[in-house]
């Protein structure tokens, strides 16, 4: 534990913040972050993987960049729940939800919870469209000091009723404390979670929509007739640059993490299996080198909206190039795990 204490604030050292660019599902990476600062083995690739996130591909009916969060559509964070070594209290607050009958005492039952678990060293996961974490807190508990993906890419802490945009300075939809490790029969067997894993990436290449979400191979062809509407001069697409980069973007990231934990996995599992998970991790590495040839980023070819007046038909032409590649080479993979699905559920 190397919890600090000064006459402003009460703050756990060394947990650092991280970026979308590094961590693109910010749930996810909140756990991760935990997990590094109680020394437990789970890791941000684990977490992707077991829930489903990264062989997921998402895109919603009018290019929303909220297809790229693994709480939108089909839904990709259980798996990775249900990982998790530790117990977690969830004090939920969702804009929806029913109000609560003494919100005062809400609040203050919550605000000791966040103290009590800085005091003994462990992070608390706030989550709202998109999640941080509190590290610290100040005037007895009623201030929280915090990394944010969304604030200054996760480098500078701040307090929360300070900041703005996803990080603050509302009450956060929901709070995660971690009270304390589960036992060895408590936690989830390793091989079951990664066989339910395999499973659902199957399901979602198979399962084409959710609410108002493509999935899968169906969310390849919708991405690939938009950018083709956009170039036939449908100006109101344009609108959508932000999810068409950051879908794109997260696409690259999410395939790279499912290559080398599928090949990392395979060691685990008979010759036959680990054969067809190497194989479909190849298939995935092999759409990383697609998207990204030739670019520093990304967001070169598939441009942010501030750089509209750039955006081309040569660069729409080659990224709906690229992503007719990318279907192929994710529609091989999945075949090579359905094989696998069907040999160890």
């Amino acid at each position: 534990m190397n919890v600090k204490r000064d006459e402003n604030r009460v703050w756990i050292e060394g947990v650092e913040g991280f970026s979308s660019g590094e961590w693109a599902s910010s749930i996810h990476g909140s756990y991760a972050t935990i997990l590094q600062a109680v020394n437990e083995r789970l890791s941000y690739d684990d977490l992707v993987c077991l829930g489903g996130f990264a062989f997921r591909l998402g895109i919603h009916e009018n290019m929303c960049p909220s297809a790229a969060h693994p709480a939108c559509g089909y839904k990709c964070l259980d798996g990775a729940i249900r990982a998790l070594p530790w117990r977690i209290d969830f004090h939920e607050s969702f804009p929806w939800s029913e109000p609560k009958p003494d919100r005062a005492a809400f609040e203050t039952e919550v605000r000791q919870g966040v103290k009590d678990s800085v005091d003994r060293g462990v992070p608390v996961h706030y989550t709202a469209e998109e999640d941080g974490l509190i590290v610290g807190y100040g005037a007895g508990g009623d201030r929280w000091w915090c990394v944010h993906p969304y604030h200054k890419d996760g480098k500078e802490p701040f307090w929360h009723d300070e900041a703005t945009g996803f990080a603050g300075p509302d009450w956060p939809w929901g709070i995660a404390i971690w009270i304390e490790p589960k036992t060895e029969s408590e936690r989830a067997d390793p091989r079951e979670l990664t066989a339910r894993a395999l499973a659902q990436a199957v399901d979602m290449w198979d399962t084409q929509r959710r609410e108002d979400y493509y999935v899968g191979e169906a969310a390849y062809n919708h991405w690939i007739d938009w950018l083709q509407r956009v170039d036939a001069g449908s100006p109101e697409n344009r609108d959508a640059m932000q999810g068409n980069g950051w879908c794109f973007d997260v696409l690259v990231q999410s395939r790279r993490i499912a290559s080398r934990w599928l090949a990392e996995k395979a060691s685990r599992f008979d010759d036959d299996v680990a054969g067809k998970l190497r194989e479909a991790a190849a298939h995935h590495a092999r759409i990383v080198e697609i998207c990204t040839d030739g670019l520093d980023s990304t967001w070169d070819l598939a441009l942010p909206p501030r750089r509209n007046s750039e955006w081309t038909s040569e660069m729409r032409t080659e990224q709906t190039r690229r992503l007719e590649l990318a279907r192929e080479q994710d529609r091989e993979a999945v075949t090579a795990i359905r094989e696998v699905v069907t040999r160890v559920t």
